[in-house]
């Protein structure tokens, strides 16, 4: 460990100019400890997932954004004004004159109406949110359009909330992309797919200047910033993805911010002045069941598994600093969410046998548990501990096993979700919304399809979520769906609303977790 630990202070001490001493990091330069093993690409069209958006979130600027203090308030970023039209279905803007990429190139209307539209043509993870609105492969180039350098209008196929459409533009995936710089490294036809893998062609504060998987990301500050020069001229991301290296390294001093922790290294640095901010998510802890199981199809089976999980002392331990206990799929605090916190999935292994035994399991269940990385681990064997006495053995294969649970390829998962639409309507998609349950539609956006689960009334409560712009009316349609979810009884348990813990360095301020994932460091400074 010690030679690992000396190993990583010299590789930041020489990237970061630090001439070679392992002490504090550089005044100019903000080192992040996290895990960049889930950083799969840099290309903004193909993630959704938190470290990588928040790099994405400062190589990239969008059209709009929303501030993690206040994500009710859609403000200007490349577009400085925006008017919808009276029916609703037209929204207009007007891009800032002053903005360039990193290339050099100004930044146009045709940039970022080419952007939407490759969102939508490479339909990759990215466009989850944007195709929602009805934009697809054969309409988007005729309703996404630049009619002049500045300006941008954006036709909706479909009537939807304006609002809603322009917090899916504040989300990482739709960060506006240098059209002429990417083209330029296209081949044959891929949408600059593979270079934007490693490389970046964005406008925003920093720039990519070196990224090795599963080892380092560095990124400059760039001085012609149409919003001015970063303090920060310098952000190093590293890969310690053990908590207890990362621990000894901001005790240290040698990081300056630390991610994915332990509950117990949190704690200890938190005794000794670092700052921890909760990292308030969008997003809940929750337990999987694929109902192609004919086991897990039955809604008895699923009823039971309600009450396997022993949640309330993992709340209280491993997951004291990554969430809290809720048990609704709005999150808390949000328009149609509880105002007390729900219950109903309590521990009670009795029963659960016994919901087993109508359900006729008299003797009990055996499943394969897959946690979705090895995050979940920690969560994964507690339920393995907590079913076996409810008549539940579970077989747990750990290991990365997202992409098992986006192809239907598993029986019970453990797993944790987050949204980058800071409404009800984006967790309510994830969770209570499968427009087509057949394999071959391949709609591993929707976790509810993940599931295999068909819910036709809440499909319906959704889609007239997306169009309703009257505040109560929306309200009262979250609750409705909130209650059906329930009900059903669901696919995915929820226990817990999650939380993203950032661990900071006392003398470290502007750095801000946002719930949306798109934390920025523009304005990050050190005393």
């Amino acid at each position: 460990m010690r030679y690992r630990l000396l190993a990583g202070l010299a590789a930041v001490a020489l990237i970061t100019g630090a001439g070679g001493a392992f002490a504090a990091s550089p005044p100019n330069a903000l080192v992040i400890g996290t895990n960049l093993g889930a950083i799969p690409a840099l290309d903004p069209a193909a993630i959704n997932a938190r470290t990588v958006s928040e790099v994405v979130s400062n190589l990239y600027d969008n059209l709009v954004m929303v501030n993690p203090d206040d994500l009710t308030t859609i403000r200007p970023m490349l577009a400085e004004k925006w008017t919808i039209s009276d029916d609703k279905r037209t929204i207009t803007m007007t891009l800032r004159k002053d903005a360039t990429f990193a290339s050099g190139n100004p930044v146009t209307a045709e940039d970022a109406a080419w952007t939407i539209q490759r969102v939508i043509k490479m339909g990759a993870v990215g466009s989850t949110d944007i195709a929602l609105w009805g934009f697809t492969k054969d309409n988007v180039d005729s309703l996404v359009t630049a009619t002049d350098p500045q300006t941008l209008v954006i036709k909706l196929p479909e009537p939807v909330s304006t609002d809603l459409v322009l917090y899916s533009l504040a989300g990482a995936s739709l960060g506006i992309i240098d059209k002429k710089t990417a083209l330029a490294n296209e081949k044959n036809g891929d949408l600059a797919q593979n270079w934007l893998k490693s490389n970046s062609a964005g406008s925003g504060p920093f720039k990519l200047t070196q990224w090795r998987p599963n080892d380092i990301l560095l990124t400059d500050a760039r001085a012609d910033y149409w919003g001015g020069a970063p303090a920060m001229k310098r952000v190093v991301m590293r890969h310690v993805p053990e908590s207890g290296n990362m621990r000894l390294q901001l005790d240290a001093g040698d990081i300056d911010v630390g991610q994915y922790m332990a509950s117990g290294d949190i704690e200890a640095l938190e005794a000794k002045g670092a700052t921890i901010d909760p990292g308030p998510g969008l997003g809940f802890y929750y337990i999987a069941m694929n109902t192609q199981d004919p086991d897990l199809a039955k809604p008895k089976v699923r009823e039971a598994f309600q009450h396997i999980l022993d949640w309330k002392p993992l709340a209280a331990t491993t997951m004291k600093y990554n969430g809290f206990p809720w048990q609704s799929i709005i999150p808390k605090g949000m328009a149609g969410a509880p105002t007390t916190e729900p219950t109903g999935h309590e521990y009670d292994p009795e029963k659960a046998k016994k919901l087993l035994a109508e359900a006729g399991y008299p003797n009990g269940l055996k499943k394969t548990l897959y946690p979705s990385s090895d995050a979940l681990l920690k969560m994964a064997v507690a339920l393995q501990d907590s079913a076996r006495k409810a008549g539940v053995e579970f077989e747990i294969v750990p290991g990365e096993h997202t992409p098992d649970f986006r192809a239907r390829k598993f029986q019970v998962l453990v797993g944790n979700s987050g949204t980058r639409l800071p409404d009800p309507f984006g967790t309510l998609v994830q969770y209570a919304y499968n427009p087509d349950n057949r394999d071959e539609a391949k709609l591993g956006g929707y976790y509810l399809w993940r599931t295999a689960l068909e819910a036709p009334e809440l499909l319906k409560l959704v889609d007239e979520s997306k169009a309703e712009t009257d505040p109560e009316k929306r309200k009262a349609i979250f609750q409705q769906v909130d209650k059906g979810y329930q009900a059903l009884p669901p696919s995915l348990i929820i226990t817990l609303q999650r939380t993203d813990p950032y661990v900071i360095k006392k003398g470290v301020t502007g750095y801000v977790g946002h719930p949306t994932w798109s934390t920025r460091w523009f304005d990050v400074k050190k005393n």
